[in-house]
């Protein structure tokens, strides 16, 4: 699996676990703040790489 499908992967898990969780915490409390910052940093990650690629082999779906 290539970075860009696993970084998308990630984002995804993280997504829907920051998504359940806000269903029985508080949006700010330390999990969901870690949880967001995970995700945040997943996002600009793969915005950052995704910048290098060329726009032909960038994954589109």
């Amino acid at each position: 699996m290539s970075t860009e499908k696993q970084l998308l992967a990630e984002i995804e898990h993280y997504r829907q676990l920051l998504n359940e969780k806000a269903k029985t915490n508080p949006l700010p409390s330390a999990p969901m703040v870690c949880f967001s910052k995970k995700l945040d940093q997943l996002l600009n990650k793969y915005n950052n790489l995704t910048r290098s690629l060329p726009p032909q082999t960038r994954h589109l779906e």
